[in-house]
């Protein structure tokens, strides 16, 4: 979802590769369509038609066990709805859960930055990424 929207510059996502990288690989993560009042209903974009997007606050959990929260924007067309054999009372529960999570990518990104080594998280950078720091 994150690379979706920076590729579309919807102006919410991204992260690349490093972020990728250290979201749990078994790890379940949830989007909530959670828009701030002035996106909503539909107000016009800089290009004179209605937002088509939805915003949306996002429950990940990394590679170390954390779950932090953020926001990304998403078509509407993939957006994948939790399962309808989801009890009501599970479904807001995610919801409450979504809503109060206190850690954010950026935050967890700039914590986890100094412990980053291949050894402990196993993140290895890729050339282009060594060659953009030290420059």
């Amino acid at each position: 979802m994150n690379d979706e929207a920076q590729r579309l510059r919807l102006g919410l996502g991204g992260g690349g590769s490093w972020f990728r990288a250290h979201l749990a690989p078994d790890g379940v993560h949830y989007l909530l369509p959670d828009p701030a009042s002035s996106y909503w209903p539909g107000p016009p974009n800089a290009r004179g038609g209605e937002i088509d997007w939805w915003q949306c606050t996002m429950l990940l959990r990394m590679c170390n066990g954390e779950q932090v929260g953020g926001m990304v924007a998403v078509l509407p067309e993939t957006f994948t709805a939790l399962p309808s054999t989801l009890v009501r009372k599970d479904q807001l529960r995610l919801v409450h859960l979504i809503r109060s999570i206190e850690g954010d990518t950026s935050q967890w990104g700039r914590d986890h930055e100094a412990e980053c080594a291949p050894q402990l998280c196993g993140y290895v950078p890729e050339a282009t990424e060594t060659a953009q720091t030290t420059t």
